[in-house]
């Protein structure tokens, strides 16, 4: 193939021109996404039961449904709920491939429908949701004070016709509407005197309000069809319904006789606005595969027409969240780091080896980047932050090739070859040892691709690209670089010494002298170190052993939260608070915030959670006394903003928490308390609480078990229900129409494109202000037709109600939940906690453990250790072939840990926390050092073979190797400089693991391996 490629140079750079311009269509091609696409291996289960208690939820419900769960040996966790007339089973399933996570899901699913026999009859249908991770990519809020919610509908949905044309749309929801209902408001009294009852005219109305289909009759030959239509028209026709007729004077009995029926707007249980003002939310869902950079410049070009053109005045578009712009400014930033770090490298390889050995070594660089993205394009990988990523690590890996391949062209041009031996035995002599070194790079990233956690998918691509661009830059080392060497390199002149630009950069920088003198003193410094070579390892290994001792001070963090200035704030008013009292601590922080210079805008949901805006990002479940915020300001002010708000607002939690890169969380320290009797877990909770309060670095502590409620319990006596011809369910359904309202029937718009309206039979609200209207509710009976007082059939008592039952695992859970202040480390809280819970005794049957961040930590960390072990023992394997025996691999591998050092110190140095990315950087690092480790004793091995002192041998092989190792050293670091100033607390770390790691590994490399080698070889012989 060399050969060849020398001969066919023509050939070589058709290909590559090729090869460039493919890649250039493809790169404009590909689909856009800010981070890769990350299955979630969550589930979540809803039942609903109208009427239940959360102690029938969790009997007749929950319970099924977990035993049926826990046959499935794919799921690591079953969390439930049991609220009021609803349960809500979480099922968390292990690390699994997507493959499988499909797999399980059908196995959920045969499940369900195994457990639907045995649910109560008047239960729903299980609905089960598993696409958790799907988020909004643009959430547009449409507001004003000076319309109704009808106006801003109608807006909306004319909006989202505009929008959905668009064929990278895949759905839009509008979120927040307030509708129309119809409202019957019954007046007891009158039916009570008209003996009519609620039954009869729910009875009348759904008889009434009919349209059936009466078939065809067929007349000369043509169909004709039948229509039997009775439905109302308007709200007149409902008030004329005729619901009885009267016994004594036989006239009708219509419905505007005994209930007044109006029209009014639904009361307000769920509902957004936007800084502080009436909004709806239209959140847009982009297709998969798509490009959404081009899909959110083509939806901007929509709004800003339709704002123009169609926008009521006084009505206003705001943008408050738009995936692309994010999507946009991420691969703005990873492409510029990419040039920035070619650009680094290019320069370096000029400076140190010539303006001709810098395009023979640069010039693959464009070509290998393009083949990685045409195999993006054919496997589907999407362009993202850390596909990019793996681009800008695998540029200082593929260039070293290049610079060992060059630098071989090189000895042999020096020792008088002709331009064709130099570029065909002078890649001959060190093609095995680039191979083998590539295979061990790509051996230490491979491993990482197994990985099946979450935090694995993240960062999936990039052993899968890095490794595709390492046997690229093989296989261009042993195409393009001897085509171009065989034109481009030449035996330097002594007539033209002084003329080449490299010699001219030289001089200005002095290199040339300097370089001089850094090869004598590594000749001494190396001398000196074969003299003691066991002192020298003993001593650097002392070093790694010191070192460790700065590993707890590095403190732990699995991914930091993302660089955005967006956060949401979560507030929480008192358990049983309804939603005007929620709306009012909502509308008093709004206030604060639009003060505030930091923010630029906010939405907020009352009685809801937001539109998901974010994969990681976990919508607040349904609650009348909860409100979730999304704020648009600067990330660095939350601590102020959370401070100020806790003190200006009274009597609400606040908590503001910033988007993830990880899986979230709901508290960041957990205690979990599992036992059957609520009262103790909550003892024990109160008690947890007492003794962890005082813990430095805490914010605030809750329970998820809140408080409990009131509640009026109608207890029927069976006996005189019986005798006068009532049963419990005419109650109950008469109960339930006097306290929420019964939906009967609706009323069809003209305009097709609007919703019915709902048709609701109920008491009016200003009669339910207490618990007398209870007392006012009577029932039919269906034997003598009389109407009976509720109070004579039943009594209505107070109680205590619990407002919700959590369980885990198959148990009762109360979990004490703690919120840590954003100066403290969850780790350190977590730590602290638990020494002043270890002597904590706990009744019998009740068991605690502790969760959290540290939980999901330590899954992550887990899923490494396999990973990183294969990795060691497939590049000792490697090694073992190359070198023929175990003994000298050893010498290799063993500076690997040594590589520790630089990068515990580089940690500390620029203060960042032991990590998922940090430690990808030290696994990734791995490879690296084995390929300076192959370089180095392959050509000491090759040289001591051919002279008699093999000191001497080793010194001259380390000297000749040196300008290689210290070249792809330079070029390393400095192609990672970049991603280490501008990749944010994410991608920083993992450049400061392999520059430091590098620049130490690089150090000890030239020390280490000869001095090891020299040891492992014996002194017989040696001079």
């Amino acid at each position: 193939m060399i050969k060849w490629s020398v001969n066919h140079k023509s050939i070589i750079m058709l290909f590559v021109v090729l090869t460039l311009i493919v890649g250039g269509f493809l790169y404009g091609a590909m689909e856009r996404q800010e981070n890769p696409t990350v299955a979630a291996p969550v589930a979540v289960i809803k039942i609903i039961y109208p009427g239940a208690t959360p102690e029938d939820i969790e009997k007749l419900i929950i319970k099924p449904v977990e035993d049926e769960m826990n046959r499935i040996s794919d799921i690591k966790t079953i969390e439930s709920f049991a609220l009021d007339s609803i349960g809500i089973v979480k099922v968390t399933l292990k690390d699994l491939s997507d493959g499988k996570i499909d797999e399980a899901w059908n196995e959920v699913k045969s499940g369900l429908d195994t457990v639907k026999p045995l649910l109560p009859p008047d239960a729903h249908e299980p609905t089960m949701e598993t696409d958790l991770a799907s988020s909004y990519g643009i959430i547009i809020g449409l507001t004003s004070q000076d319309y109704t919610y009808q106006n801003l509908s109608e807006v909306a949905n004319k909006l989202r016709d505009e929008l959905i044309t668009d064929p990278g749309v895949k759905a839009i929801d509008i979120d927040g509407e307030i509708n129309d209902q119809i409202h019957i408001n019954l007046d007891m009294i009158k039916l009570e005197q008209y003996t009519v009852s609620p039954t009869d005219i729910a009875t009348a109305i759904k008889a009434r309000n009919i349209n059936i289909p009466g078939g065809n009759l067929v007349m000369d030959q043509v169909k004709i069809p039948v229509q039997v239509s009775g439905e109302y028209k308007d709200i007149e026709e409902i008030k004329n319904t005729i619901v009885a007729v009267s016994t004594e004077t036989g006239a009708p009995i219509y419905l505007k006789n005994v209930a007044d029926v109006v029209r009014i707007q639904e009361k307000k249980e769920i509902f957004a606005s936007v800084n502080n003002e009436k909004a709806l939310l239209i959140g847009v869902e982009y297709m998969d595969g798509q490009n959404i950079v081009a899909i959110g410049e083509r939806l901007n070009t929509i709004l800003d027409e339709f704002s123009m053109n169609q926008l009521y005045e006084n009505m206003e578009l705001i943008t408050l969240t738009d995936q692309a712009n994010f999507t946009k400014d991420a691969i703005n930033l990873f492409e510029k780091n990419l040039l920035s770090a070619i650009l680094l490298v290019v320069m370096v390889v000029v400076v140190t080896m010539g303006l001709r050995s810098a395009i023979v070594v640069s010039l693959p660089i464009p070509i290998v980047i393009v083949m990685v993205f045409i195999f993006m394009y054919l496997s589907g990988i999407p362009l993202h932050q850390v596909s990019i990523a793996s681009l800008i690590i695998s540029l200082s890996l593929l260039v070293a090739n290049g610079i060992v391949v060059n630098d071989n062209i090189n000895v042999y041009l020096e020792k008088g070859h002709d331009r064709l031996t130099a570029c065909t035995k002078g890649i001959q002599e060190v093609k095995i040892p680039i191979l083998t070194s590539t295979l061990t790079t790509v051996a230490s990233f491979i491993p990482l691709a197994m990985m099946q956690g979450v935090s694995g998918k993240f960062v999936k691509s990039l052993p899968v690209l890095v490794s595709v661009a390492l046997i690229g830059s093989y296989i261009t080392a042993l195409t393009v670089i001897p085509a171009l060497g065989y034109k481009l390199l030449k035996v330097k002149e002594k007539d033209t010494e002084g003329k080449g630009i490299k010699t001219k950069i030289a001089k200005v920088l002095k290199v040339d002298g300097f370089s001089a003198y850094i090869l004598n003193l590594y000749g001494r410094l190396l001398k000196g170190a074969l003299k003691i070579p066991v002192l020298v390892i003993l001593f650097f290994v002392g070093t790694l052993i010191a070192s460790l001792w700065v590993i707890p001070s590095l403190g732990v963090q699995l991914f930091p939260p993302v660089e955005r200035d967006q956060y949401v704030i979560d507030v929480t008013t008192q358990d049983g608070s309804d939603v005007e009292k929620t709306e009012k601590a909502a509308i008093m922080i709004g206030d604060l915030l639009k003060e505030d210079v930091t923010i630029n805008d906010f939405a907020y949901k009352v009685g809801d959670g937001m539109l998901q805006y974010y994969v990681t990002f976990i919508p607040n479940d349904p609650a009348s006394n909860k409100v979730q915020f999304l704020i648009n300001g600067d990330r660095d002010e939350v601590s102020r903003i959370e401070k100020e708000l806790s003190t200006k607002v009274p009597g609400v939690s606040i908590n503001i928490r910033q988007l993830e890169n990880a899986a979230p969380v709901t508290y960041p320290v957990q205690v979990r308390v599992s036992g059957q009797e609520i009262s103790e877990l909550r003892r024990i909770a109160e008690e947890i609480k007492d003794i962890t309060h005082d813990v430095p670095g805490i914010k605030s502590i809750e329970d998820n078990y809140g408080y409990d409620s009131y509640k009026l319990n109608i207890r029927v006596n069976e006996e005189k229900a019986n005798l006068v011809g009532v049963t419990n369910y005419d109650i109950a359904s008469t109960v339930r129409m006097a306290v929420n309202g019964l939906t009967v029937s609706e009323l069809k718009e003209e305009d097709i494109e609007k919703d019915a309206i709902p048709i609701i039979l109920k008491i009016p609200d200003e009669k339910k202000q207490d618990r007398d209207v209870l007392n006012n509710i009577f029932i039919t009976s269906q034997i003598t037709d009389k109407n009976i007082p509720i109070n004579q059939i039943a009594e209505i008592e107070t109680e205590t109600s619990l407002n919700k039952i959590v369980r885990r695992n198959g148990g009762r859970t109360i979990t004490v939940g703690i919120f840590v202040e954003s100066r403290y480390n969850s780790n350190e809280i977590s730590k602290s906690v638990e020494e002043l819970l270890k002597d904590y005794k706990l009744p019998d049957g009740y068991t605690i453990e502790f969760g959290g961040e540290s939980e999901e930590r330590s899954d992550a960390f887990d899923s490494m250790k396999v990973p990183a072990i294969l990795a060691i023992v497939i590049i000792y394997l490697i090694l073992v072939i190359q070198f023929g025996n175990l003994k000298e691999p050893l010498i290799i591998m063993g500076t690997i840990p040594l590589s520790f050092i630089g990068i515990i110190w580089g940690l500390k140095w620029m203060g960042y926390p032991i990590g998922f990315m940090a430690l990808l950087g030290a696994i990734s690092l791995m490879g690296v050092v084995v390929n300076n480790g192959i370089v180095l004793l392959d050509f000491i091995k090759l040289l001591v073979k051919e002279k008699d002192d093999v000191k001497e041998a080793i010194i001259e092989a380390c000297k000749t190797r040196m300008r290689p190792i210290m070249i792809g050293m330079i070029t390393t670091v400095i192609s990672l400089i970049p991603l280490a100033l501008s990749g944010g607390a994410l991608w920083a770390p993992m450049a400061t693991s392999i520059i430091f790691g590098m620049l130490v590994s690089s150090v000890l490399t030239l020390l280490v391996i000869p001095c090891a080698y020299f040891v492992i070889q014996g002194k017989e012989g040696l001079n």
